[in-house]
């Protein structure tokens, strides 16, 4: 990676206190910009939850990794035991 650029904030997941970050990149020797959107989430038992979407960073795929990110965070369960 290369060019990072990266900005956090701190948000709420399932009820517990959450990690967003944002990290605006590129892969060494190509120029096409890259944008990674990820959620931490302290669970039980030391487990920490991760949520992560990656996609380059054109006007299209932007909207669709929001999108994309926003259902994946409405779908992500912390700590569920199957039954």
């Amino acid at each position: 990676m290369a060019d990072l650029e990266v900005t956090t904030h701190t948000t709420r997941q399932n009820g517990r206190d959450a990690l967003w970050i944002e990290i605006d990149y590129h892969w060494v020797k190509q120029s096409e910009p890259r944008k990674r959107l990820e959620v931490f989430v302290a669970g039980r038992a030391g487990y920490v939850y991760q949520l992560l979407v990656d996609t380059s960073a054109t006007a299209q795929r932007l909207a669709e990794q929001t999108r994309l990110f926003a259902t994946a965070r409405k779908s992500l369960l912390i700590d569920v035991t199957a039954t």
